[in-house]
């Protein structure tokens, strides 16, 4: 403990505890350590921690809720316990016994300076001029820590590890560098040769350096250095320099993974390799073992190994080790794959197949060849696989029957053969069904003529069709007038042709479809012909008889025709009298017959004609008669004799002036 706070050895790290209200302990802060943690000292700003296995680690505690990054002194033993006095850490080593550190710079801690015990150093206390040393089996060791003269052996302050060098070394050296009040001399022993070097005088402080001859052949080699000092103090340390041979053998050409066609023949793998000692080679299959060696083999030669025909499909794998005399080797390992990575063939195949709806007994079938047959399938397009997996023979024809009666469509069969080791082949046929028949038409209306006026007039047409889909019917010169209207097949249909066409050639056309696009037409010739009706005198006047003298008789006539046109009345030695003047249907006309007419018959011809020149002509007679004294008709009247007598005297006069004439030519 230190103030307000414990510091804690906690086995890998250093942990510091608030202890200011030790009934309630704060929580720990910690710093880890390289080592384990097995004891602790603090002093001033500083705790001092025997690390085990990393010696001395000193940490700055000068804020105990932060600790700084450890600094290590490491000893040879295992720091197991740890007092602090002064400028001086003593550690309780272990093995080592009692190690002495100066930590006068806590920062960076001297040497470690050891005394041995013949226990295992625990803990250690030190008072005065002596540590006291738990040491374990040994029990208490006491040691006297006052500097004497001449009482200390030398101290290696640097030495040389154990190190490793490949056969064919040059320029290897060892160093040592010790420290002592009174150095004197050191030699160097090689283990099994004595000493190579020395007796030579050493310098404290000063490295020595020894040259390790070249060229020694593989092998352990153990150099000994003991630094002595002028009181016969004195201190060794070993190296052991091992010559080696390290070096793998190098593989300087090897094949290639490599993959062949099943069936392959004279397969073969080849290597070379080099090394100063080569010994051996073996090649391994995996999964059989050492198929060839061990055999010797020579450095910058090539070996071979020839693959047996005919392996079985697979992967191979074949592993070369090339060995040396001291047991250093380099292995490489190829792949040979025996692959069947040939599709099957197919050597026929059927062609794209089209067929009429309705077709029955349709088959596609392929023949394919393979070394290792497997299965097949047949797939349709948008329903998938519809036979197999299903085992086939190289060389025998496969058989697929297509269902009968498949709706209008078109239909794509893919057939894939495959084999033992996933090679496949596909091929694929479209079987179209097709309705490329036309609708039939099994009734239809001749060429219809009929009068100018008509009425009710139609045209009927029946078709048949599978799939029956719209009609449409078309007037020559104005395009569609009916439909498209669905249709029924074998049911007919009925186009109503408005009433009162013009006169002329109407041509319609009907035009039957189905739901594929099929059709059929008719064409029936409506002609609508000139008008050959005579008009119609739906009113007529009889004859009459008027009396001379009569006044405002008029004589009337009503006639009828589709295509009124005019009317003229004559009258029989005059000519025509009226018109030609308009006249409508079913309108009466009228004719005022002048006043005066003399007494005689007259006759009044009507002639009411239509647009196409078709006529109807009605005739009356009109009477003027003479009135006689009683008033009664029949009697010689006063102006008949007038008459007689004016015609008389015309011809008198007539008579005379013809006699003067030939008088007058005498």
């Amino acid at each position: 403990m230190s103030g307000d706070y414990a510091y804690v050895a906690d086995i890998f790290e250093l942990a510091v505890i608030d202890i200011s209200d030790p009934t309630n302990p704060g929580t720990p802060v910690y710093e880890a350590t390289t080592g384990e943690a097995w004891g602790v000292y603090v002093s001033g700003d500083y705790a001092y921690v025997a690390d085990g296995n990393s010696g001395l680690a000193v940490i700055d505690i000068y804020d105990p809720t932060n600790p700084g990054t450890p600094v290590y002194e490491d000893t040879t033993g295992s720091a197991r316990g740890i007092y602090v006095s002064g400028d001086y850490a003593y550690i309780a080593d272990h093995s080592s016994g009692l190690a002495v550190i100066d930590i006068s710079d806590p920062t960076n801690p001297g040497t470690p300076v050891y005394e041995d015990t013949t226990g295992y150093a625990w803990s250690v206390y030190v008072s005065g001029d002596y540590a006291y040393v738990a040491d374990y089996d040994s029990g208490l060791a006491v040691i006297q820590i006052r500097k004497r003269i001449d009482m200390d052996d030398p101290i290696i302050s640097n030495a040389q590890g154990d190190f490793t060098v490949e056969y064919g070394y040059t320029g290897e050296n060892l160093t040592w560098t010790a420290a002592d009040a009174n150095p004197d001399t050191y030699t160097i022993e090689l283990q099994g040769s004595g000493i190579v070097a020395g007796p030579t005088a050493w310098t404290s402080s000063v490295a020595i350096t020894y040259s390790i001859p070249d060229g020694f052949v593989v092998g352990v080699y153990v150099y000994t250095v003991n630094f002595t000092d002028a009181a016969g103090k004195s201190v060794i340390d070993s190296v052991t320099f091992t010559v080696d041979d390290m070096t793998n053998p190098t593989i300087i050409s090897a094949p290639s993974d490599l993959p062949v066609e099943f069936g392959y023949t004279g397969q073969t793998l080849s290597w070379n390799a080099t090394d100063p000692h080569p010994n051996t080679y073996t090649i391994e299959l995996q999964g059989s073992g050492i198929i060839a060696g061990p055999t010797t083999w020579t450095s910058g030669v090539q070996i071979i190994y020839n693959i047996p025909d005919s392996l079985a499909v697979g992967v191979y794998i074949y592993t070369v080790n090339f060995t040396d005399d001291y047991g250093n080797s380099i292995i490489d390992s190829v792949t040979f794959t025996v692959s069947d990575t040939t599709n099957p063939t197919i050597i026929s195949a059927p062609s794209d197949l089209p067929v009429e709806f309705g077709y029955t007994g349709q088959n596609l079938s392929w023949n394919a060849t393979d070394i290792h047959p497997n299965t097949y399938t047949i797939e349709l397009q948008g329903s998938g696989i519809i036979a197999g997996p299903t085992a086939w023979t190289s060389g025998v024809q496969i058989i697929y029957n297509i269902p009968d009666s498949l709706a209008v469509g078109v239909y794509i069969y893919t057939v894939n053969f495959t084999d033992d080791y996933g090679n496949s082949i596909i091929d694929s046929v479209t079987f179209t069904v097709s309705d490329t028949t036309n609708p039939t038409i099994i009734s239809a209306p001749s060429d219809l003529p009929v009068e100018f006026g008509y009425t009710g007039q139609n045209l009927s047409w029946n078709a048949t069709d599978i799939h029956p889909n719209t009609y449409t019917i078309e007037l020559q010169g104005s395009g569609i007038i009916a439909g498209p209207t669905a249709w029924t097949s074998g049911v007919q249909i009925i186009y109503n042709i408005p009433d009162s066409l013009a006169v002329g050639v109407y041509i319609y056309t009907v035009n039957f479809t189905d739901d594929y696009g099929n059709s059929i037409i008719d064409s029936v010739t409506f002609t609508v012909g000139a008008d050959t009706i005579n008009p119609i005198i739906s009113n007529a006047p009889s004859d009459f008889t008027v009396d001379y003298g009569y006044t405002g008789e008029s004589i009337p006539w009503t006639a009828t025709d589709a295509n009124p046109n005019i009317y003229t009345i004559a009258l029989q030695g005059t000519g025509t009298v009226t018109g030609p003047t308009a006249w409508s249907s079913g309108v009466a006309i009228t004719y005022n017959v002048p006043d005066g007419l003399s007494v005689g018959e007259y006759f009044y011809t009507v002639n009411f004609t239509d647009d196409f020149d078709n006529f109807i002509t009605h005739t009356v007679k009109m009477t003027v008669r003479e009135v006689t004294t009683g008033g009664n008709g029949g009697a010689i009247s006063f102006g008949n004799y007038y008459l007689i007598f004016l015609v008389i005297g015309i011809i008198a006069l007539v008579i005379v002036q013809k006699r003067r004439e030939q008088f007058s030519y005498r």
